[in-house]
């Protein structure tokens, strides 16, 4: 699976049970103004499950997310936190440093790491692009995190070339 994807579910993963509810209510409210509604029942029943299909996307990638992080120690566990889920305690003390070249090297291994997981539990790059990609939920976080990553490789050669600078100078 595309780093990148892997990304984007661990961005949205905290999330999804949000999505799910929002979702919940929708086809609650779609078929409650099936009486007002004067589509076709077909059409109305079309738009309900398609946003249940929606529902189980969200739901299998909310498992899968979970059993996939189980498996990772409780510092790995930490950089996810920081990093994806913007859990930092006040009191708690950090086992690794933020700013650090080791703290980096180590988001792009786990990464990686998770995304091999993801694969092996059947969210594939086919699978995040023909099921997950259907909901505007993924398509608009799939192109924050594009830009996100086209950020930080911009101001990472900037400060490359900035270093160069000084050394050479």
């Amino acid at each position: 699976m595309k780093e990148l994807y892997a990304k984007t579910i661990l961005y949205s993963y905290s999330a999804l049970s949000a999505v799910a509810e929002q979702i919940d209510e929708l086809v609650e409210k779609k078929a409650l103004a099936s009486m007002t509604d004067f589509s076709s029942a077909l059409s109305q029943c079309e738009k309900i499950i398609s946003l249940t299909a929606q529902k189980d996307v969200l739901l299998f990638i909310a498992i899968s997310v979970e059993k996939a992080l189980e498996k990772f120690s409780v510092l790995e566990k930490q950089y996810f936190d920081y990093k994806y889920f913007r859990q930092r305690p006040r009191d708690f003390d950090w086992c690794f440093e933020p700013s650090s070249r080791a703290y980096f090297r180590a988001q792009i291994r786990l990464a990686r790491k998770f995304a091999e997981r993801l694969e092996r539990a059947g969210i594939t790059d086919d699978y995040f692009e023909n099921e997950c990609l259907k909901i505007d939920f993924f398509k608009e976080l799939l192109k924050r995190t594009e830009e996100h990553e086209l950020l930080s490789r911009k101001n990472k050669s900037r400060k490359e070339k900035e270093l160069a600078k000084r050394f050479t100078a």
